[in-house]
């Protein structure tokens, strides 16, 4: 067999049939070979080439949509904010680009799966955190923020706002959500870090209602 010219366009055929695929009937209903039959024009080993196991490319597409997704690698740009002013910037631009894009941020109910969101857990402490750990430093400096351990403050930041607050994982009723928002509020003020205000409030509750509409 002709050796493949183009791996990284096969690597992406296969991402975008799994995605297809988990969002039509769930991470855990979807084999290898539902892959390999949906990219069509491909074999099992040409899979095996770029992943090892269906664990491994849930990993990878969780990897790679956080990287798109992660603003605050950038968003030290808005230089007439103070650090807790882009942080709150930073947060309300990804649910909003995630809610206009339709992608994974707003998780498909099918695709919900104990694999999956240890994945973002993992994946979004390694490649999320560290922006706003440097980001909560910053707030240190300039006075927007007091807290005393900035790197697990950012590594809680990111399990809750991605994880606990994201009504595509946990199915709440819209009063329900609204106190989980207050209470979030209420407990990143105890450590030095006020980051709800009405704005964001408001933008979480796109955020809610939209998830409701899938």
């Amino acid at each position: 067999m002709a050796r493949n010219k183009f791996p990284e366009i096969t690597r992406k055929r296969i991402m975008e049939s799994a995605v297809k695929l988990f969002t039509l009937n769930g991470w855990n209903n979807v084999s290898i070979q539902d892959i390999v039959d949906d990219v069509g024009d491909i074999t099992r080993g040409a899979f095996y080439h770029h992943f090892k196991s269906i664990s491994d490319i849930i990993q990878s597409i969780t990897k790679e949509m956080l990287i798109e997704q992660n603003v605050f690698k950038d968003i030290h740009d808005l230089e007439n904010l103070n650090a807790l002013d882009r942080l709150r910037q930073g947060i309300s631009y990804s649910i909003l680009q995630s809610i206009k894009n339709e992608d994974l941020s707003t998780v498909s109910r099918k695709m919900n799966s104990a694999e999956f969101v240890f994945s973002r857990i993992t994946e979004g402490t390694r490649v999320v955190a560290p922006g706003i750990h440097k980001i909560i430093e910053e707030g240190n400096k300039d006075g927007s923020i007091q807290v005393a351990y900035p790197k697990q403050t950012a590594e809680i930041f990111t399990m809750l706002f991605d994880i606990w607050m994201n009504p595509g994982i946990f199915h709440v009723s819209r009063e329900e959500f609204v106190q989980k928002i207050a209470h979030i509020g209420l407990m990143f003020e105890g450590i030095g870090m006020p980051i709800i205000n009405e704005e964001l409030k408001g933008v979480f509750l796109k955020l809610f209602d939209n998830a409701q509409e899938q």
